[in-house]
């Protein structure tokens, strides 16, 4: 059996999945990179109209390295927060504000999250999110 049934998938999908603006990836390995991945969708991103807003990144998804792959500096805001709940918030109201197109925020994978409420924000600014937990 595949990782993933594509046909049970697309079979499966409900109005409300239809209008999810969230994303959320969860990394079950610590080791594996998700840059190879992010690094071209960060890139693309970062040419649209609005600000792309990456919310704790990881320290090595630096300046350099976003410009070595392509991206945009000048349209990437980058915040940092010190715990979870400031994280939360965060990314919360850059969702909502309607300034950024895309916010991607990395948590730490025991960190709670209410993506029906992340999913309101992100409408209501429409806008796109996603949470890499890991």
């Amino acid at each position: 059996m595949p990782a993933i049934d594509y046909r049970y998938a697309e079979q499966s999908q409900t109005a409300a999945t239809k209008t999810c603006n969230i994303t959320e990836i969860l990394l079950h390995n610590s080791t594996i990179s998700l840059q190879p991945v992010l690094l071209p969708m960060i890139a693309q991103l970062s040419r649209q109209d609005r600000w792309l807003t990456l919310i704790n990144p990881p320290a090595n998804l630096n300046r350099d390295l976003l410009q070595q792959g392509g991206a945009c500096i000048e349209q990437i805001l980058v915040l940092h927060t010190r715990d979870d709940e400031t994280s939360r918030l965060l990314t919360s109201r850059a969702l909502a504000a309607g300034t950024s197109h895309t916010v991607i925020c990395w948590a730490n994978a025991d960190q709670t999250t209410d993506i029906n409420q992340l999913n309101q924000d992100a409408q209501l600014g429409n806008s796109l999110g996603i949470l890499v937990k890991g």
